[in-house]
């Protein structure tokens, strides 16, 4: 790619949440941080590195928000928070507990692009993530700037790195999105388009 520059993308999930807690397909209901998840983020934080990046975005969702700032602990103040970071919409399946197979039957028919009840579907998800991705990107090349940290959702994170081609859409469910932790993706952007060089685990990137 010619006239093109290399940006770090932090992609990070919210911490361990009261819908964690629950079970529940919390999706844009606005449940909290847990205090296990406070602990376990700032173990994280002493274990492995979270880089102040030039740009710092989150879901508004309040999960979302506490994690960055439990991460980052005075290091760095968020941007802006956004919706378009925000989990999937489940519409009526919302807060229902995903015991006895409901996760796994729900997504098989939702990743084929069944819209289901959620309002929202796969591509849906997808389109928004990546539109996103793409305004950061703009954002950081237009001021100059060379990194942004984006912490969003498990489901939102997936559909992100299978439109980005870092996995296959086959490979939806393996993808490994733990909370707390995600991925440092290394992006190469010539102002139009976008190629991932290099995609790292946060919990190999030890301190």
């Amino acid at each position: 790619m010619e006239n093109s520059k290399e940006y770090t993308i932090m992609i990070v999930r919210h911490g361990y949440s009261l819908g964690n807690k629950l079970q529940t397909l919390s999706g844009q209901s606005n449940v909290p941080l847990m205090e296990q998840g406070r602990k376990e983020l700032i173990e994280y934080r002493e274990m492995y590195d979270y880089p102040v990046t030039d740009l710092n975005y989150s879901s508004d969702l309040s999960r979302a928000v506490s994690t960055f700032e439990t991460l980052y602990d005075g290091r760095a103040e968020l941007d802006g928070v956004f919706p378009q970071l925000r989990e999937i919409n489940f519409g009526n399946w919302e807060n229902k507990v995903h015991k006895n197979g409901i996760f796994e039957n729900y997504f098989s028919n939702w990743i084929n692009d069944n819209v289901l009840s959620t309002g929202e579907s796969y591509d849906d998800i997808k389109t928004r993530m990546l539109g996103f991705f793409k305004t950061t990107l703009l954002e950081l090349e237009v001021n100059n700037l060379s990194s942004a940290t984006l912490v969003s959702h498990m489901i939102a994170i997936r559909c992100l790195l299978v439109g980005l081609g870092c996995y296959s859409k086959d490979e939806f469910f393996d993808i490994k999105t733990q909370n707390g932790q995600g991925y440092k993706l290394i992006v190469e952007f010539d102002g139009e388009n976008y190629k991932i060089k290099n995609i790292i685990a946060i919990n190999q990137l030890l301190k």
